[in-house]
């Protein structure tokens, strides 16, 4: 009996200590932040923030649907863009690194970079970003990257909710892309063609 009893409140610890998966299903991810942070939406709903009791802050941010790639060019874009944002704050970049990643998307880039202000305060940004029907990517800024194995974890436990909905909304882009760079692409008798042509529409 005693041994029932120290099971039940072994089992009752766990479930009070678990943590909350976070599921966004309107930007179609779920995430995992630190027991007892606190969510908040911001950006017009595609920037979501847990943040802790310290005031650590983890950013999840989510693109329209889109058909894009993280590919060599993007990568290649990304230090001179982050350099044009520090700039534009008399700030520059330093110690900046990327990194391939196979998890929890494949594929994903993981970064870190020094952003070092006018006055020479340093804060530490740590991020993760890949494309699943939308650009996603989870970021934090912090002044010691004491929260770094919270992060980590954070990341790892980042999904797609709906793996199906990221294709179809990727198919969307695309068709709607096409609209917008001319006419409606046809085949050799001259006839429309349209993404799942005769299915309805994509929405």
């Amino acid at each position: 009996m005693r041994r029932l009893v120290l099971l039940l409140v072994m089992v009752s610890a766990v479930a009070a200590g678990a943590q909350e998966r976070f599921v966004n299903r309107d930007l179609n991810y779920s995430v995992i932040a630190p027991s007892g942070w606190r969510w908040t939406e911001v950006a017009k709903g595609q920037t979501w923030v847990a943040q802790g009791p310290r005031g650590e802050r983890f950013t999840v941010y989510a693109s329209q649907p889109s058909t894009s790639r993280i590919d060599e060019s993007w990568l290649k874009e990304l230090l001179p863009a982050l350099a044009r944002d520090a700039g534009a704050h008399s700030a520059r970049i330093e110690h900046y690194m990327q990194k391939r990643a196979t998890s929890p998307i494949f594929p994903s880039v993981r970064y870190a970079y020094t952003r070092v202000a006018a006055d020479g305060k340093k804060t530490f940004v740590d991020g993760w970003v890949a494309c699943s029907g939308r650009i996603y990517s989870l970021e934090y800024s912090s002044p010691s990257r004491e929260s770094m194995p919270e992060f980590q974890s954070f990341v790892r436990s980042f999904q797609i909710v709906d793996k199906f909905a990221s294709q179809r909304s990727a198919r969307a882009s695309q068709a709607q892309q096409g609209l917008k760079n001319g006419g409606a692409a046809t085949d050799i008798l001259g006839r429309p063609i349209a993404p799942n042509q005769g299915s309805g529409v994509i929405r």
